[in-house]
């Protein structure tokens, strides 16, 4: 039976400079709000660049509607920043990651897939630096949805029209390394890898119950298990 294996960017595959992470929220904050001062502070681990977008407009105080209307300008202007700040240099890649990536491109059934908030032009743009966008056929992102817990049934339907086959719940696990990433899953009856190279601490991933659980990449046996089954 196929499996479908859809990986979260930031803190999972890898790690932008976090200088670099909020120069480009300033810019597009600048670019689309008219905001040039300091940013409030904000928990954005785990969220869409949609949501986040939303946020921060609603601290600064701008109209529902007004922050709605300058969505659609969004994954453009986050682009261009991205791309402005973006090189080897200033992502980095985090454990065991191209490693474990090329050992499940060589296995039979196995397709790799991206389930991230990031928009789909930003989240290639973060890719790009290190090669990794050739790792994956698919995909769900936050200029599909700005509701994190939507992209499931989307990145599983794509799926389905690009390799000519459906992929069962139980058969599509979500890596990432936020609680946001297992309720994802939950929300959609997948299966969930929790991995602690983001902001939460294995003991803090522990109490939202992943269905598996790891330090970080270079620990695969969690993959090759859901795998196996």
């Amino acid at each position: 039976m196929p499996k479908l294996l859809l990986f979260d960017i930031d803190g999972t595959l890898l790690r932008v400079q976090r200088a670099v992470n909020r120069a480009v929220v300033g810019g597009v904050v600048s670019r689309l709000l008219g905001h040039h001062d300091e940013l409030p502070e904000l928990e954005l681990h785990g969220k869409t660049d949609p949501q986040i977008f939303l946020e921060i407009a609603a601290q600064l105080q701008l109209e529902r509607h007004d922050a709605e209307a300058r969505l659609q300008q969004l994954e453009q202007v986050i682009t261009e920043e991205w791309e402005r700040h973006l090189s080897p240099q200033t992502v980095q890649l985090l454990p065991g990651v191209v490693d474990l990536l090329e050992r499940l491109a060589q296995l039979p059934n196995v397709y790799l897939g991206l389930l991230t908030g990031n928009v789909a032009s930003g989240a290639n743009a973060k890719l790009r630096p290190h090669g990794l966008q050739k790792y994956f056929t698919v995909g769900a992102y936050g200029s599909d949805s700005a509701v994190r817990n939507h992209l499931p049934p989307i990145a599983l339907r794509r799926a389905a029209q690009l390799h000519g086959h459906s992929f069962q719940p139980s058969q599509t696990l979500i890596i990432g390394d936020s609680h946001r990433d297992i309720e994802c899953a939950r929300g959609s009856g997948l299966r969930a890898l929790a991995v602690a190279t983001g902001g939460l601490s294995l003991d803090q991933l522990r109490t939202h119950s992943p269905d598996y659980l790891a330090e970080t990449l270079l620990d695969d046996s969690s993959i090759h298990a859901f795998i196996s089954e």
